[in-house]
């Protein structure tokens, strides 16, 4: 069975308070996860069946998913299949916000496939989206794009 060992600091109601890291968010979460998969494995999870998630939007604010998201590379080099979870999130109701406020939840489809095929195309194993058709059809076009680079003229 699957365990999803994720990054985060506090319950929800507390975990905005601990939003604070170095100079290195990505670094900073990396030796984090990495000491909750040492318990993991510790407690008697194979190594085979742990998956890593960011956490993103928990004890983050948005900068600090935005360099998640940049830095999935590093996540994928822990050796682990990686899980991305941004759909609908706050950060991307931020990003998207006008006059009225923060694009409604209902409306944040668009940039949930984006990061999806972003996060796809850096190796993630899996993203948890609301929208599954959507987001299965952007990350085929870019498996699409990158199959053609691949092969070569």
């Amino acid at each position: 069975v699957p365990y999803v060992v994720m990054h985060w600091r506090a319950h929800s109601t507390q975990m905005n308070q601990w939003a604070r890291y170095g100079a290195d968010v990505v670094g900073d979460v990396i030796a984090e996860l990495g000491t909750a998969v040492q318990g993991a494995l510790v407690a008697g999870v194979a190594p085979e069946c742990i998956l890593v998630d960011p956490g993103l939007g928990f004890a983050k604010e948005a900068p600090h998913n935005w360099a998640l998201l940049a830095g999935l590379d590093r996540l994928v080099a822990m050796g682990y299949p990686v899980l991305v979870g941004a759909s609908r999130k706050r950060f991307l109701g931020e990003l998207l916000a006008d006059t009225a406020g923060p694009r409604p939840v209902d409306r944040r489809e668009d940039a949930t496939a984006a990061i999806s095929t972003l996060a796809a195309a850096a190796g993630a194993w899996c993203v948890r989206v609301h929208d599954v058709a959507a987001t299965h059809d952007a990350v085929r076009v870019v498996a699409a794009v990158a199959s053609a680079v691949d092969a070569g003229p």
